[in-house]
């Protein structure tokens, strides 16, 4: 049966597949003592006689599968989950934790900012909104991680009552078969590592659906007694073309996350469109800031909103939107250049 890795060698991708078992701290060390073992088994097998190819696939598959021997380099005991299942356990915990806390703790903060708008007290307002939202993270995280322990305690105690069972009842245990002899056949085609983790993309999400938002919330009363009661923080003016406009964007922002997410890696062309957007949203708020009061008019007649308003808010636009750009040129550089 051919091997299926065709980009890079075959010890590159056997550690590869050991490697990333690992945790991040550790992974060139080892990555560099199994370099230096193979490539002394190799030249063995060559000083035997065999072509250096057929001397490293022999030499791979007598150190065996790559899963197994990440076991023995792994720091620490893991009691917690069984050696057979700990790896798989961890993976899950890395994707629940992140993504529950985020979306009980993104939804809860939308709903309450809803919900408590018209406060008379900012502080309270913000209190009323941040602490029951942090809450809900926190329930979201420990919630991930239990449901992650309870899988596998399950399938871990599952597995040991029928041991006991067979061993109580004298039932003879099932044959046991012997594993098949692993090959570097078995390598599976190397996957790049993403760029961003779902947690990443759960938090983008979020802080996406809150900028979606803002023009809702902004056009409720912001207060309930008292001179401005019943006013929106944002002149309703605005609501025709502009904010269909922002919302536009801020969805096609959104596109733009999920397609890097299953890209997995970083590119040119991905951060063009990125740039892309983030000047076409600079250019729309600019536009606002400069030609509209965004603003409602009460509060201008009132004097609590200055000519400097305007000033201000172009230039936060524009600090945010080369930030960004900076930020996301470097990132792309870099993802880029690990690949060499």
């Amino acid at each position: 049966m051919p091997s299926t890795v065709t980009t890079l060698s075959l010890t590159d991708a056997y550690l590869h597949e050991v490697v990333r078992r690992l945790p991040a701290r550790s992974r060139a060390d080892v990555a560099q003592e199994l370099r230096g073992t193979l490539a002394d088994m190799t030249d063995d097998g060559v000083a035997r006689g065999l072509p250096p190819e057929e001397a490293e696939r022999r030499a791979l598959e007598e150190l065996g599968d790559p899963a197994r021997l990440a076991e023995d380099y792994s720091p620490g005991p893991h009691h917690l989950i069984g050696p057979a299942h700990y790896h798989d356990f961890l993976e899950l915990l890395r994707v629940l934790v992140p993504v529950l806390a985020g979306l009980f703790g993104g939804l809860t903060l939308i709903g309450r900012l809803f919900e408590e708008a018209g406060r008379e007290s900012l502080a309270g307002y913000l209190a009323l909104s941040l602490v029951p939202a942090l809450g809900a993270a926190i329930q979201g995280a420990l919630m991930g991680a239990g449901i992650a322990v309870v899988v596998y305690a399950v399938v871990e105690r599952v597995e040991a009552a029928e041991a006991a069972e067979r061993a109580e009842t004298g039932a003879p245990e099932p044959p046991a078969e012997e594993p098949p002899r692993w090959s570097t056949a078995q390598l599976p085609p190397p996957r790049p590592e993403r760029d961003v983790t779902v947690g990443e993309l759960v938090w983008a999400t979020i802080g996406l659906s809150f900028a979606f938002a803002a023009p809702f919330l902004l056009s409720r009363p912001l207060a309930r007694e008292g001179a401005l009661a019943g006013e929106p923080l944002l002149d309703p003016a605005l609501w025709m073309p502009w904010v269909p406009l922002y919302l536009l964007l801020v969805a096609v922002s959104w596109g733009w996350e999920l397609l890097r997410f299953f890209r997995r890696r970083w590119s040119w062309g991905l951060f063009s469109v990125n740039a892309v957007v983030d000047l076409a949203m600079a250019a729309l708020l600019i536009t606002v800031l400069r030609t509209e009061s965004v603003v409602n008019p009460v509060l201008r007649d009132r004097g609590w909103v200055g000519e400097e308003f305007s000033r201000i808010g172009v230039a936060v636009v524009v600090v945010i939107t080369v930030w960004d750009l900076v930020a996301t040129f470097l990132a792309c550089r870099r993802s880029i250049a690990r690949r060499g």
